[in-house]
């Protein structure tokens, strides 16, 4: 094992996106050793794209919704793309059944509109979550760089709670190549 003075020496060389990818993957190790432990429980939004309900506000056409490596500001993650339709907003509904018990619930992701997309500075894209129907979060993005959330969820424990994510073109959704990195619902058993 490394000692600290090595990897400190280590980082020193690294760019500011490299920097990003190493805090990134300290993250992961942290969130997988709390799961190893034992004391964390998680629902990864990624894993279960497959039982999700998509759809569209208005028509789909134009909609694009799928996992896959996402490219934002020089740094790759694995991520939910969610280009919204040409009018209105793409939907990604879960119903996720929380255990019973459970306590400091958060809901952890980041936003990113991806490497290549030529969106002008004067228009951006809407990001929503929604949880049982109510908005509990937006935002509004036009740059390419990752930016990281942690949201406080209310009590859902014992409950199926529908967590949706949204994102809207405002009118324009020419070069909207919105992405959601790692979205994950994470909590505390008791």
């Amino acid at each position: 094992m490394a000692a600290i003075d090595e990897i400190a020496a280590l980082l020193q060389g690294l760019s500011p996106q490299e920097l990003a990818q190493v805090r990134a993957f300290v993250e992961w190790l942290r969130r997988e050793r709390v799961v190893a432990q034992g004391t964390a429980w998680s629902f990864d939004f990624l894993e279960n794209l497959h039982a999700a309900t998509l759809s569209a506000s208005r028509d789909p056409a134009g909609m694009e919704i799928k996992v896959a490596e996402a490219l934002c500001g020089d740094v790759t993650r694995r991520a939910l793309w969610e280009h919204p339709p040409a009018s209105g907003s793409a939907i990604i509904a879960y119903l996720v059944p929380v255990p019973d018990g459970l306590r400091n619930i958060k809901l952890k992701f980041a936003i990113g509109i991806r490497d290549g997309a030529e969106l002008p500075t004067d228009r951006v894209v809407a990001f929503r979550v929604r949880l049982n129907g109510w908005k509990l979060w937006s935002a509004v993005k036009n740059t390419h760089a990752w930016e990281e959330h942690e949201l406080e969820m209310p009590q859902i424990s014992s409950d199926v709670a529908r967590i949706e994510f949204l994102t809207d073109g405002l009118g324009d959704s020419r070069w909207n190549w919105a992405v959601w990195a790692e979205p994950r619902l994470e909590g505390e058993e008791q």
